[in-house]
């Protein structure tokens, strides 16, 4: 056979698998979008477990996807495996480095597991990011991170940051009565816990903080007013600890 023939035949043969090739690629990475997107779904509803089957499923038919990676570590956070939570989330960054929910989110994975100082490093310049969206919520996380180091005034710092942006932001009025409630300025831990209960009065674990302030004030009565409430509100969690809070009056 002439060998130009030849060579035409073998190109036309590696175009054609070339072809094959590029429609595999974009078949898998169609499917594992809509594994994805059901594995978020099953997030949104409150069911992990769910959500990861599909969502390993999703990583096995594209491992390049960002967004895969950054749902299969808020997966593994909620399924209380914070060690591959964090592969996950840095797995996200490398692929992209300005996903800024995924760069939040290795920060909590590395409070999930108590490396508080990580944590901080990993926050720090995402509260700098002008572009950030929801800059909120990496200061608190920032915050809590300090809280638990009992740098008091640097958790005070960065939940007031939080609030600054969101005023009826709960978790920053949350931390920061907790902040000032463990620094002894009851008054203001008292204020804030209560501007807490008027965005969210259905909220149980408020009124437990609460409870907590009025006790440290010497207010036996209403603490008990306050556990009482989140008995009459709460789960199952809330419910034992208030009745232990009001055993310990």
């Amino acid at each position: 056979m002439n060998f130009k023939y030849l060579a035409l035949i073998f190109l036309i043969i590696f175009s054609l698998s070339s072809c094959a090739t590029k429609a595999n690629h974009a078949e898998n990475a169609r499917q594992a979008e809509s594994l994805r997107e059901l594995g978020d779904a099953y997030l949104a509803a409150g069911n992990p477990t769910l959500a990861l089957r599909e969502l390993l499923k999703a990583n096995a038919l594209n491992n390049k996807d960002p967004f895969t990676h950054n749902s299969l570590g808020l997966a593994y956070i909620y399924k209380g495996v914070g060690d591959k939570a964090i592969i996950h989330f840095k797995k996200a960054i490398e692929l992209n480095p300005e996903y800024a929910p995924a760069i939040n989110n290795l920060g909590s994975a590395y409070i999930a597991t108590q490396n508080w100082d990580k944590a901080i490093e990993v926050l720090i310049p995402l509260t700098q990011n002008i572009l950030y969206t929801t800059p909120h919520f990496a200061e608190s996380n920032l915050a809590f991170a300090y809280l638990n180091k009992k740098e008091y005034l640097k958790a005070e710092r960065h939940y007031r940051n939080s609030i600054d942006f969101i005023p009826n932001y709960i978790t920053g009025l949350r931390g920061l009565s907790i902040v000032y409630r463990m620094t002894g300025k009851l008054k203001k831990s008292l204020n804030m816990i209560e501007k807490a209960i008027n965005f969210a009065p259905k909220n149980a674990e408020l009124y437990i903080q609460k409870g907590k302030v009025l006790e440290l004030s010497g207010d036996k009565d209403l603490a008990k007013q306050s556990y009482l409430k989140a008995i009459s509100i709460g789960d199952d969690y809330i419910i034992e600890t208030a009745e232990n809070a009001i055993l310990g009056l």
